[in-house]
């Protein structure tokens, strides 16, 4: 696939901006024309489709107690509105040692222009974000993407690279990293874990709320315990980069957990395996999604954000 979907030409070429240039005039001094590359020889492309007032995809915000909020508009509009919802939702815990927020900014930011720039747009439907104060989940239409052929060009391997430049523009992304990567170091020193559901229609981030900033024993152990179950089985060395531990410091833990009867182990050298005694949760769920840890190499062949 030469050329990504948001370049090809729009279906719809009656198009206008009006929603576009309120959002983007008042936040970068600037038309949507100096931003977007919406328009080929050939007229609209789809860019131009998802940034106009007539753009066909939404987003959907489920809350706790099931009341929904559909977002319609440009898609960077959408993003925009989803931003300040969810950023009053992880206003700071209170009763707490720290000062923290539920969803960091920087956690909802990149998950949601991961799900914007990665989306499946020949998919119509919406973005779906489960928003609760317990956890967020994101799932955005279509599975893990990778390019028919890797690219070495800026922006190259990501699936929609047009939407991509918008948010680098408007929001200062550089793409150069992973998003992911940068998600899971923002929970390095939580207890909780984030986990990514995947399948050939849908990728899902799932974000547990951030409860407190913890180095303790029982938060790490209960990091170890979400890995192990996640990949049915790991190694040291797999849990290590799951949680960002060393090696050595997994090992000594697991000992611990040994000796409490809560893992046991296969195997030696490279290929000792630790496993969870009471495996209550496995790493493929009821209705056949992957869950993996937000480290997995499955994860990055499309080089997410």
């Amino acid at each position: 696939m030469s050329e990504s979907f948001d370049n090809l030409p729009s279906s719809d070429q009656d198009l206008s901006f009006g929603a576009l240039n309120d959002t983007v005039w008042g936040r970068m001094r600037a038309n949507y024309g100096s931003i977007a590359r919406i328009r080929t020889d050939e007229g609209y492309n789809n860019l131009g489709l998802m940034l106009s007032d007539q753009c066909p995809w939404n987003t959907r915000i489920i809350m706790d107690d099931g009341c929904a909020v559909i977002l319609d508009g440009p898609v960077i509009k959408q993003y925009y509105d989803a931003l300040e919802i969810l950023e009053r939702l992880g206003k700071n815990r209170s009763g707490n040692k720290y000062a923290i927020e539920r969803y960091p900014r920087a956690i909802i930011r990149e998950a949601m222009v991961n799900a914007f720039v990665h989306r499946d747009y020949e998919d119509d439907g919406p973005v779906t974000i489960r928003a609760g104060r317990n956890r967020l989940k994101v799932r955005s239409p279509g599975g893990v993407w990778a390019p028919d052929r890797p690219n070495s060009e800026d922006l190259g391997n990501i699936r929609n690279r047009e939407m991509a430049r918008v948010f680098r523009i408007m929001e200062g992304f550089s793409f150069q990293g992973n998003g992911i990567t940068s998600i899971r170091l923002r929970y390095k020193a939580t207890p909780e874990l984030p986990m990514a559901s995947f399948d050939e229609s849908s990728f899902t981030l799932d974000l547990p709320a951030i409860s407190s900033i913890t180095c303790s024993y029982e938060a790490k152990k209960k990091k170890i315990v979400s890995v192990i179950s996640a990949y049915r089985g790991a190694s040291a060395s797999t849990i290590a980069d799951s949680t960002m531990f060393s090696v050595q410091y997994v090992r000594r833990i697991l000992k611990h957990m040994e000796e409490e009867n809560i893992v046991f182990s296969t195997g030696c050298g490279n290929k000792n395996i630790f496993y969870l005694r009471d495996p209550s949760g496995n790493g493929i769920s009821k209705d056949g999604m992957v869950q993996t840890t937000l480290d997995d190499d499955r994860l990055n062949p499309g080089r997410l954000l």
